[in-house]
């Protein structure tokens, strides 16, 4: 009896073993595999041991009556983060000024003409800001040039600007105001919210939540110049409408993987222009039921999108400063839409990504330019939270010309949602233990080192094959 006990257990962690082989290879990780191998031959020896040395039994029983015990306490449940299950919000721990557009570096780059009064009184203001704003324009902006890394290889230079060039063209139709002729279309909350979500989904989004806008997270100031309304600089920016819907598009794992390289590059910006084609269509069919919209993409944006997506339901913010999505982490891009249709908005969720970044820090050692703190949180403007160093990090972006996603495809959550995965998801927001040993074992099976990954030939890194 003893025997065909250890010889089903034992069968138990070989088909797990072989399961992890399995998903590793498929992934194509450089390390993991070889720790499945190693635990699919040491239970084949145990197997080999258990039949043909008699003696060995009682000493396996006790091995396996450990891991039991080890499997058991796996399931002790953990306390929800209240903190998480509040949103946003959650994390405010003092007074919180509302972000001016006009400190992103993307708008100080792109909306502050040299010799202009704007780009004058910007800086009597900000004269720390002038000589490093300057070092980026003479590189070329904010990814300096394009493709550097890369020695510019023409195909994929050309890729990202072709799909950067979609969100400019939509920018013109990103607010919407209703035909006062035509009659106001109503529909219930719910209705409209179960509407909404599912045309996001056919349109392109892989997630889509709603929330209420909480007037925080809104731009206080207009920093960006869209479609040449350069008067429109420092305008304050007035109440939002009511509600968001907020999407998430899914980037490409295997681009992803390959950052700094262009094809990380080439994935984030065909990503934004599918966000601008996905929220313009959205905010057109608000105003098409009589309400007001406003698209927010890449070329219009009057909210902080990862505190909005945040309240939405669509996952936490992470250590690296991107929103850890659910199932696919932060291998997403956001978008929303925001509108005066009455909506039922979603809840805050928790799935154990603040416990996990605490102990992991894989994305800050792995960062090129060292600006992911391996601290804890500070506290920046009444938020407590990881702070990236915004300057660093754009240095970087301004030296290899990529938006660079190295944290981005090393950070644990971003694997695919395969068995293993969709496991290790489904314990850490329930299991006190998960949250403590998993970030140190992910650390030892996966490695924190960063190695760009190969990707398909028709984008390719360079010329050479």
């Amino acid at each position: 009896m003893l025997t065909v006990v250890l010889l089903v257990i034992n069968l138990i962690f070989l088909v797990g073993a072989g399961l992890f082989t399995y998903e590793s290879l498929r992934e194509k990780e450089p390390r993991a595999p070889k720790f499945g191998v190693a635990g699919v031959l040491f239970h084949l020896v145990l197997a080999v041991l258990i039949l043909a040395i008699p003696p060995s039994r009682p000493v396996l029983a006790g091995f396996f009556g450990v891991l039991v015990i080890i499997f058991f306490l796996f399931l002790i449940p953990s306390q929800p983060n209240p903190r998480a299950l509040k949103g946003a919000e959650g994390y405010r721990v003092g007074p919180v000024n509302r972000f001016d557009e006009r400190d992103i570096v993307f708008a100080r780059n792109r909306s502050l003409p040299p010799g202009s009064d704007m780009y004058r009184q910007y800086y009597e203001q900000h004269p720390g800001k002038e000589s490093f704003d300057s070092r980026r324009r003479e590189k070329g902006g904010p990814i300096g040039r394009p493709g550097a890394i890369d020695g510019g290889y023409p195909p994929n230079v050309a890729m990202i600007l072709a799909s950067f060039a979609l969100p400019g063209f939509l920018a013109a139709q990103a607010q919407v105001t209703p035909d006062p002729a035509k009659p106001q279309v109503s529909l219930n909350p719910k209705e409209a919210s179960e509407i909404i979500k599912g045309f996001a989904r056919h349109l392109g989004a892989v997630l889509v939540g709603i929330c209420r806008v909480n007037p925080l997270w809104t731009y206080s100031h207009r920093g960006e110049i869209f479609y040449g309304n350069w008067e429109d600089w420092g305008k304050e920016i007035g109440d939002s409408l009511p509600y968001a819907v907020v999407i998430a598009t899914e980037m490409d794992l295997e681009n992803v993987g390959a950052g700094p390289h262009t094809p990380a590059l080439v994935e984030s910006s065909a990503n934004y222009a599918l966000g601008a084609y996905i929220t313009t269509i959205l905010a057109q069919w608000f105003g098409g039921l009589g309400y007001r919209a406003a698209a927010h993409h890449n070329r219009h944006y009057d909210l902080l999108l990862v505190p909005l997506a945040v309240d939405a339901g669509l996952g936490e913010l992470g250590r690296h400063g991107y929103l850890v999505a659910d199932q696919l982490g932060p291998r997403v891009r956001l978008f929303a839409v925001t509108t005066d249709m009455p909506l039922l908005p979603d809840r805050p969720i928790d799935r154990g990504v603040e416990a996990f970044c605490r102990i992991c820090k894989k994305c800050a050692t792995a960062c090129p330019s060292r600006s992911i703190p391996l601290e804890g949180m500070t506290v920046q403007n009444g938020l407590e939270r990881w702070k990236l160093n915004e300057e660093t990090c754009f240095d970087y972006w301004g030296k290899v010309g990529t938006d660079c996603s190295v944290c981005m495809g090393i950070c644990p959550f971003s694997r695919p949602n395969h068995s293993v995965h969709r496991l290790v998801k489904w314990l850490l927001p329930r299991s006190w233990l998960a949250q403590r040993i998993l970030p140190h074992l992910d650390n030892w099976v996966y490695g924190q080192k960063w190695k760009p990954r190969a990707v398909a030939s028709w984008i390719r890194y360079s010329q050479k094959k």
